[in-house]
């Protein structure tokens, strides 16, 4: 008996973390050092990088394009960037939820000084979302900040792409 209560306790404990873990892992801790492991993981792949904020009206008018395209295009990779504070991680993950995004690769600054954290993934950037990257293959990007039309995204893509 004593083994059957230590087994189910041992699955408890297994699901519980790996449950726990799994809630975690949809939103990663953008912190220093996560632009170059991003870079590393996508190696030889094209993305699309996207840096929002919840408190940007345009960020989020944009997400249901972004979700669509995802759609039609399931092979893009996409990563998401939220420029808020990591205690605002619940609402970043509603709006991600909301809008279908909460498959995409999904990340959250982590760390009090946003302007280092901004710096890392571009020196020209001053921090204006929504900033779309659109990343080759070798790792060449362009770079808009503002909202873009859809025609923008479907040009881009097919040269990235190529």
């Amino acid at each position: 008996m004593k083994k059957v209560i230590a087994l189910l306790l041992g699955i408890t404990i297994f699901i519980f973390l790996n449950v726990a873990h799994a809630e975690n892992k949809d939103l990663k801790r953008f912190s220093s050092g996560s632009y170059q492991q991003l870079l590393q993981q996508y190696a030889g792949k094209p993305f699309i990088l996207t840096v929002w904020s919840t408190q940007c009206a345009s960020c989020i008018k944009k997400m249901p394009l972004l979700s669509e395209l995802r759609k039609e295009m399931p092979h893009i990779n996409l990563i998401m960037i939220a420029t808020d504070h990591i205690s605002e991680a619940d609402q970043v993950k509603s709006i991600l939820t909301a809008n279908g995004l909460d498959q995409t690769d999904n990340w959250i600054f982590a760390e009090p000084n946003s302007a280092k954290l901004r710096r890392e993934i571009d020196t020209k950037w001053f921090g204006e979302v929504p900033r779309t990257y659109f990343v080759d293959k070798r790792h060449e990007r362009v770079a808009i900040s503002g909202a873009l039309p859809r025609e923008y995204y479907e040009n881009v893509l097919k040269i990235i792409l190529n």
